[in-house]
């Protein structure tokens, strides 16, 4: 059978949008698909301070500094599977904002975030939900929309910002993806999914890991493996995890456990103060 030039042209635009969305595929993975563990966790409260935008044709959650002094700083934040514009991600964004950075979170869901698919305790609406064909359908439309948006926020903040990337989660490939390039200063990640042997490997950019004790995604021995990789590398990282943790803790933290909120809390001025280490 005969395959026309744009059926040929087609499937070669959906396979280099799988390798974008996947990395290395024939790397052995240490960062797990993402499961239920994914959708679970605590919806906060709170009145958001952002707006959204659209850059590059997607709706773009923005936060902007009250205050700021020397070099703009700009944060691409790449969101879990609540997106962007969820409560809790924007309050998280709105808290980086306060902390002299531009927050700039796409929505590469496009108007299907999981939250559609839970309720307002994070349950489930249909127990049958294919959460991998979910899954497999985001990761194509966000390997087509990053990259356009990456180029498309660099041009509205200039060559002389300092750029830092955070991922969560579904979020963490993106931020490891960019952590390669040198389109930023600094990248960061909590609780990832989806990451192999070779995001590690092809990292320039300085890291930190901001982990979960208690991850089926990113359980301890691939923890361990992803260190062993960045030291053998020589690549400059910090790593940290709070004990008695699950997977989500960095955005979905239980309001009602101290240890819960404490750790959220210190994961995000992490990443604050770790931008801030290259990018003052």
């Amino acid at each position: 059978m005969m395959l026309s030039a744009r059926t040929v042209l087609g499937l070669i635009s959906t396979i280099s949008c799988i390798s974008f969305a996947f990395g290395a595929l024939s790397s052995p993975a240490l960062a797990g698909a993402l499961t239920k563990n994914c959708t679970q966790g605590w919806r906060h409260s709170g009145t958001a301070t952002g707006k959204n935008v659209t850059i590059a044709g997607v709706s773009t959650y923005l936060a902007e500094p009250t205050h700021r002094t020397g070099p703009k700083k700009v944060i691409l934040f790449y969101s879990d599977v609540f997106g962007s514009f969820f409560i809790n991600n924007q309050l998280l964004q709105d808290y980086f904002a306060s902390q002299g950075y531009y927050v700039l979170g796409l929505d590469y869901f496009f108007g299907d975030p999981i939250g559609l698919h839970v309720d307002q305790d994070l349950h489930p609406f249909d127990p049958n939900f294919d959460l991998p064909a979910w899954v497999a359908k985001s990761r194509v439309q966000a390997a087509q929309a990053v990259p356009i948006w990456n180029k498309a926020v660099r041009e509205r903040y200039g060559p002389n910002a300092k750029y830092n990337a955070v991922g969560y989660c579904f979020g963490a490939l993106y931020s490891m993806q960019i952590g390669a390039t040198d389109d930023v200063v600094a990248a960061a990640f909590a609780h990832p999914g989806d990451l192999t042997e070779a995001h590690f490997t092809n990292l320039t950019k300085p890291l930190l890991m901001s982990c979960a004790e208690i991850d089926q995604t990113f359980p301890t021995v691939d923890r361990n493996r992803a260190v062993d990789l960045l030291t053998e590398n020589n690549k400059t990282y910090h790593y940290q995890v709070f004990s008695n943790t699950t997977h989500g803790f960095a955005t979905r933290s239980n309001p009602d456990d101290p240890n819960s909120v404490w750790s959220m809390r210190e994961s995000a001025r992490s990443v604050a103060g770790w931008f801030d280490r290259f990018s003052n």
